[in-house]
């Protein structure tokens, strides 16, 4: 499966290739996490495919929060641990992480650039593990291609992998159990707010965990 790849040798390439720019910096994330005031120092925030954890170093700087990180590279946790001594980390995929022997009631989970490499097998569990982490009430940044078409494309640096756009957002507001807050397009490649087509489209939601039903006499 590709998670195992991942786990095995691609998130170490990933890391390897990306490195040099993972440093603690603005986003739209952080810029959303500000903007919709979501967490403070109380708060305990999961980012799932951390890399080295250097938006959860941002985070717990500016707001003080406790900060987790699930990421299946040896090498990007080992330079995180090396840098960030408050950051806990979960070297393993998704899919594989047994949310019941660790914290959970996250009061935020990340979840951004992640889903589109997971196993298709996988998919509904690493979502129903997103769930089962996030407390009631609590917030969940999602970002991917978040094509509305499906898309499933070669991955380019290793043969025999695929990448898988479509719109995430919708498992989880399609339950009635998730509220969207809102969604933010962008050029992936370029990081603008302009030209975008189906190639490069991208974008960023966020969802707030509560219960959707409407109660009938």
């Amino acid at each position: 499966m590709q998670d195992d790849v991942f786990k095995k040798e691609e998130a170490d390439r990933w890391f390897e290739r990306n490195k040099e720019g993972l440093k603690p910096k603005e986003d739209l994330i952080l810029r959303i996490i500000r903007d919709y005031n979501l967490i403070n120092k109380s708060s305990k925030v999961l980012e799932v495919g951390s890399s080295n954890g250097y938006r959860l170093a941002r985070i717990h700087e500016e707001f003080g929060s406790e900060v987790y990180a699930i990421e299946p590279s040896k090498e990007a946790v080992k330079d995180g641990k090396s840098r960030w001594s408050f950051i806990t980390f979960y070297q393993n995929t998704l899919a594989e992480f047994d949310e019941r022997k660790y914290v959970s009631g996250f009061d935020l989970i990340i979840v951004n650039s992640v889903l589109h490499w997971i196993d298709r097998s996988t998919l509904l569990l690493s979502v129903a593990k997103i769930d089962t982490m996030l407390k009631w009430g609590g917030y969940l940044i999602l970002g991917d291609f978040q094509s509305h078409i499906p898309i499933k494309r070669k991955y380019h640096h290793k043969e025999g992998l695929y990448t898988y756009k479509q719109c995430y957002r919708d498992i989880f507001t399609s339950t009635n159990l998730y509220m969207e807050l809102m969604t933010l397009a962008y050029n992936h490649d370029d990081k603008s707010l302009s030209n975008i087509d189906i190639n490069n489209f991208f974008s960023v939601s966020l969802l707030k965990k509560q219960e959707l039903y409407t109660e009938l006499p």
